[in-house]
């Protein structure tokens, strides 16, 4: 039975590791948002997940208190931060992700100083009331109408209800008795978990994948989806449009001598001055520290650098800032909303201090 156990805990930590993976979705993510947040909390939880079972393989090879009492501890967190990443999804205070460790650390001390069976009762409760809390959660809008929450919320209500199960028995039978090795022993608490994390993961993918098609306003893949609504528009009255892509060579000096508000600052005067010397133009940052500018008409190159630095110059001193920083510009022609795609993300995916050789 403890080969069994072995198993069921090895993977019961692959599927955590998995729908870790699979919610992150990419490299080099910036989306930001309610996809972020579930990446935070529920990418927590399965780390906790991941431990909790080592702890138990631990334990039932001869581990000790010490394993006990980690496996209690993860176990604690890995259902709190289910509820508390439920909260911040629907914009309420959240508890934190360090709230909710204070909370497994409790569990941790506690377990070295009660009886195991007597800790193993505090847990089994403190997972119902955890379980109970964020099935409730995820039904509350907005979140209750994504896909996914059904999934999670079922998996957390049968999670609460086996746990409560175990509470009756011991009160009932105790857990010596033959009634609590059948129904409630800890190898079948193992497969159990082991079944919640698999509901878990599988609601945490649906769900990070509807919201990964949602980034927050104010990052760089909100920027990224308006240019790209920019560019589709334009194309449709038009064969190609002038991209131009711009950066502050000096960017980094100026965040390290000053601060990263204050480079943000400057990156967001060069969007602003982009948008006054060329009229009818759509700019955005999609990328760390580079601008792009979609311009409607066919303007000389030379010309609209020209422009840009004007305008970008006399922003300047209303940030009072004393030197205008220098300019590299590069121009591009797409001819489709996936051409743009590409070269933003070869500029997201390849940062650097000046201008990107053309791929």
């Amino acid at each position: 039975m403890i080969f069994l156990n072995f198993l069921v805990a090895i993977a019961a930590a692959s599927v955590a590791g998995s729908a870790l993976y699979l919610a992150h979705g990419r490299h080099g993510d910036d989306r930001g948002g309610p996809r972020a947040e579930l990446v935070r909390y529920m990418g927590v939880a399965a780390v906790a997940a991941m431990a909790c079972s080592l702890a138990n393989v631990a334990e039932m090879s001869g581990g000790g208190t010490f394993a006990a009492a980690a496996g209690n501890a993860t176990n604690v967190v890995t259902v709190g931060l289910a509820w508390a990443g439920a909260r911040r999804l629907n914009a309420r205070p959240a508890i934190g992700a360090a709230t909710v460790g204070a909370g497994g650390i409790l569990m941790l001390g506690l377990t070295f100083v009660m009886a195991l069976d007597d800790a193993t009762l505090l847990k089994t409760g403190a997972l119902a009331v955890f379980a109970v809390l964020a099935a409730v959660e995820l039904r509350r809008r907005p979140v209750r109408e994504l896909a996914g929450v059904g999934a999670l919320t079922v998996t957390l209500i049968a999670y609460a209800a086996y746990n409560l199960h175990r509470l009756v028995v011991a009160g009932l039978a105790g857990m010596g008795s033959p009634l609590w090795q059948h129904t409630a022993s800890t190898e079948i608490t193992t497969i159990v978990s082991a079944l919640a994390i698999v509901g878990m993961g599988l609601g945490s993918v649906r769900l990070g994948r509807e919201l990964d098609d949602d980034p927050a306003p104010g990052t760089r893949a909100h920027e990224r989806g308006v240019l790209r609504r920019a560019a589709e528009e334009l194309l449709r009255s038009r064969a190609e449009v002038e991209t131009l892509v711009v950066r502050i060579p000096e960017i980094a000096l100026i965040r390290a001598a000053h601060s990263a508000a204050r480079a943000d600052e400057v990156v967001a005067m060069l969007v602003d001055a982009a948008h006054e010397a060329l009229p009818g133009a759509r700019a955005g940052v999609p990328a760390r520290d580079t601008v792009f500018v979609l311009v409607a008409a066919s303007v000389a190159p030379a010309d609209v650098e020209a422009h840009v630095r004007r305008a970008f110059a006399a922003r300047m001193p209303r940030i009072s800032y004393g030197d205008t920083p220098d300019l590299a510009f590069e121009h591009h022609r797409v001819a489709d909303v996936q051409a743009l795609s590409l070269l933003m993300e070869s500029r997201r995916l390849r940062p650097g201090l000046g201008a990107v050789p053309h791929p």
